[in-house]
């Protein structure tokens, strides 16, 4: 499955990418299908994106480097850090440790 491709008219981030493209390089698509999507909820292409990536966040070696990869992400993000990616800013795990 890593060789599945989005077609290109899908767009945005994802469209032209393989999936381990995406998984690998979209740490913010991954960790949204990981907290916010639901499998009976998701059909076709995303059904099989949603399997793909849950699949592959079953080993926690993977596991550790896509939650590496989304705290570089909001670490170089400035703004709008989207609530799901919140857990990975410093500044978040700061305000949670001091509760």
């Amino acid at each position: 499955m890593d060789s599945t491709k989005f077609p290109d008219s899908v767009g945005g981030d994802l469209g032209g990418l393989t999936f381990e493209q995406a998984f690998e390089r979209r740490p913010k698509i991954v960790e949204f299908v990981r907290s916010m999507w639901v499998e009976s909820s998701c059909s076709g292409m995303f059904l099989d994106f949603y399997k793909y990536c849950i699949g592959m966040l079953n080993n926690p070696f993977v596991v550790e480097e896509h939650e590496e990869r989304c705290r570089v992400f909001v670490t170089n993000k400035k703004t709008d850090i989207a609530s799901y990616m919140k857990k990975y800013s410093k500044q978040e795990n700061v305000t949670q440790k001091n509760d």
